[in-house]
């Protein structure tokens, strides 16, 4: 079973138990990401909702987004740490909130994935992002209904 990377913290952490110059290279259902790809940001959001029952949230989360590379190499574990390292430094809380990763093949079309642990894949590590779907919150969050049924207010 895949264990996601929660937080960024978590990815800090994932990436400090590999070698500092071991390549760290991302995939999705469609493919692995290009060689050279780039950090552009690592977001930390505030967000304010209402649902389709018409109930409010508040949460934050974090964004980390790629820009898709055209080149050879991956960015070694230890530069993406120092990185990450370098914005949680500046931004604490982008530690212990929820992460997710922006990115799209040919950089069109972003999409939004959740983080897998990386895998050693002998030279190099490979992080899995697994795509997120959308989701009717009354229905997740009480069982209440199908969404076709009805349930929202």
């Amino acid at each position: 079973m895949m264990q996601t990377m929660a937080t960024a913290g978590d990815m800090v952490s994932a990436l400090d138990r590999l070698a500092p110059d071991m390549p760290v290279g991302f995939a999705t259902d469609a493919g692995v990401i290009g060689g050279d790809y780039h950090i552009t940001e690592l977001k930390l959001a505030e967000i304010r909702s209402i649902d389709c029952g018409g109930r409010e949230s508040r949460w934050r989360e974090a964004a980390l987004q790629l820009l898709d590379g055209s080149g050879e190499g991956w960015m070694s574990a230890g530069k993406m740490a120092a990185i990450l390292k370098r914005c949680i430094a500046a931004l604490p809380d982008l530690a212990v909130v929820p992460l997710s990763v922006e990115f799209a093949h040919g950089n069109r079309g972003l999409g939004r994935y959740t983080p897998v642990q990386p895998l050693d894949r002998g030279g190099h590590a490979v992080v899995a992002l697994v795509g997120d779907a959308a989701q009717c919150k009354p229905a997740v969050d009480t069982g209440c209904c199908a969404v076709a049924t009805g349930c929202c207010g």
